[in-house]
């Protein structure tokens, strides 16, 4: 079985770096190739990369991160294929934990998101609404179903990687595409010990921006084949989406530190609410042409 593994990126040079500093000891033990997808926005080619033995996939000025994904998976040739993103930081051990996962013959396999910086409120809180879902709390749901599942900690057999690059590079985000592959009868897996921790400082203003911008593409995205009225409930339910993910941000990684989760609530609020604002905005404009 060969392995590679795609880093998508399109935040600092210094951030990325840092990201492929901890993630090439782990290729080299498990002879995985290293694939960095970056847009040329973000100031690629880095000879610093081209140095240290990554392949770098250049991606048009202004890619989103669903297609740096799709870029990156388009171009590797392993039998299995982990992503991440630079934004993130795998644990010493992430890459052969989560290639364990296909050892029961799973299609796809996931892993659970940690938090690198937990002391600040606001960077605790941007946790907790881009992956509290996919917390250490995080529990498969069982023979049969899928598991809910970050792109920032996934890996595909090559059975689905030419879909889900495919995808991912008309816009799709892992959500759409795993329900996708679900339908398909692809089989899933969790592995809760395969563990990626979020690496970032944050503002307040501009990761509510951020989040307003993904929720908005990802109703405008999920909303395909929907009639109108569909699309008016959907809309008209948004207020409820900042408590509904607040909860489920505690269930799957809250409780696993009660008095952090508190401290970062106001911003986590201000985070989820935004992205429903963002939401409500994607199935009032209606899908993408």
């Amino acid at each position: 079985m060969t392995l590679a593994v795609v880093l998508a990126s399109c935040r600092s040079a210094a951030l990325v770096r840092e990201a492929v500093a901890g993630l090439l000891p782990q290729c080299r033990d498990a002879g995985a190739e290293l694939i960095v997808a970056r847009s040329t926005s973000s100031g690629y080619p880095d000879p610093e990369l081209l140095l240290a033995g990554c392949r770098v996939v250049q991606c048009p000025a202004g890619a989103t991160i669903p297609q740096l994904r799709g870029a990156g998976l388009a171009a590797a040739t392993g039998d299995r294929v982990l992503l991440t993103e630079d934004n993130c930081k795998p644990r010493r051990d992430w890459v052969s934990r989560l290639a364990s996962g296909f050892a029961a013959g799973a299609d796809v396999v996931g892993g659970t998101m940690g938090n690198a910086h937990p002391e600040r409120a606001v960077d605790a809180g941007a946790y907790y609404a881009e992956y509290g879902f996919f917390g250490p709390a995080l529990k498969s749901p069982g023979k049969g179903a899928s598991p809910f599942l970050t792109g920032a900690n996934v890996a595909y057999a090559r059975s689905v990687v030419d879909d889900a690059a495919r995808w991912a590079l008309a816009g799709a985000w892992e959500g759409v595409i795993h329900h996708r592959l679900a339908a398909r009868g692809a089989r899933f897996a969790l592995v809760s010990d395969a563990v990626v921790e979020q690496n970032l400082h944050y503002r307040l203003g501009e990761f509510c921006g951020d989040r307003f911008a993904h929720g908005m593409d990802y109703a405008m995205e999920r909303q395909q084949g929907w009639g109108r009225g569909k699309r008016m409930v959907m809309a008209a339910a948004t207020p409820l989406l900042p408590a509904l993910m607040s909860w489920r941000a505690w269930r799957h990684a809250g409780r696993c530190d009660p008095g952090g989760f508190l401290r970062a609530l106001p911003f986590t609020l201000a985070y989820f609410g935004a992205w429903a604002a963002g939401e409500a905005a994607g199935y009032l404009r209606g899908p993408k042409p």
